[in-house]
Formats: structure tokens, C-alpha cells, sequence
């Protein structure tokens, strides 16, 4: 019986189709953006659907917000859009500013979650 209840139990942490909901170690990425940014478009016609699906998506959940939201008050200012802010308990670990293209984006992003941890299987 302690089983099924373990087994319930971690079901209840699973979002969509089993993908993992919890960050690891709080570490999110947080995508600022703005209506009618092209750039913004880009990344998601790309990367949007698949990236919780990736490990680096699993590592570090997705937040969006829009540019001047309350939640990244306190970083550094956001100039363009999207904007990618790797934040861990309020504290940003790095950012990419901008987005040209899934292999930079990808590159970029793995370099800053390697910081809070992160290092993909082979």
C-alpha cells in the first residue's frame, strides 16, 4: 500500500503528460516580452512548444511576463524583447537579451543553467 500512496503522490507533482512542474533548486527562466514583438514570435514559432519538453525546460520552468511586470522589479532594467532572464530565489543568474535563433538561444542558455547546476546527459 505505501507504494501506491508514493506513487499518487508524485503523480500529483507532474504537470501535462507527466513533464516535472517543479523547478530544480527554484531556478526558472523568465521570457519578458511585448506585444507585437517579432522577435518573440520567432521563439516560439522555434523553441515555445518544445521547450518544456527539453531538459533545459524541465531544469528551469518557464515564466513569461511582460516587459514592467511587477516580477522582475527587481533586475536590471529590460531593454528589448524577449528578454531572458535564469533567475534562482530572486536572484538572476544570466540573461540573453534578444533572440537570433534556436542553436544561439540553446548555446546561450545551457551556459547559464550550468551555474545553478544544470548539466545534461550525454
Amino acid at each position: 500500500m505505501l507504494w501506491v500512496a508514493l506513487f499518487v503522490v508524485g503523480l500529483g507533482a507532474m504537470g501535462p503528460a507527466g513533464y516535472d512542474v517543479r523547478s530544480a533548486d527554484g531556478v526558472r527562466l523568465i521570457m519578458v516580452e511585448e506585444a507585437g514583438c517579432r522577435f518573440c514570435r520567432a521563439w516560439d514559432a522555434e523553441i515555445g512548444n518544445g521547450y518544456r519538453k527539453s531538459a533545459e525546460g524541465r531544469f528551469a520552468p518557464l515564466k513569461r511576463v511582460l516587459r514592467g511586470a511587477p516580477e522582475i522589479r527587481n533586475f536590471a532594467p529590460v531593454v528589448y524583447t524577449p528578454t531572458f532572464l535564469v533567475v534562482r530565489s530572486n536572484e538572476e543568474l544570466g540573461r540573453i537579451t534578444g533572440y537570433p535563433g534556436a542553436d544561439y538561444f540553446y548555446d546561450e542558455l545551457r551556459a547559464i543553467l550550468a551555474v545553478a547546476g544544470f548539466f545534461p546527459g550525454p
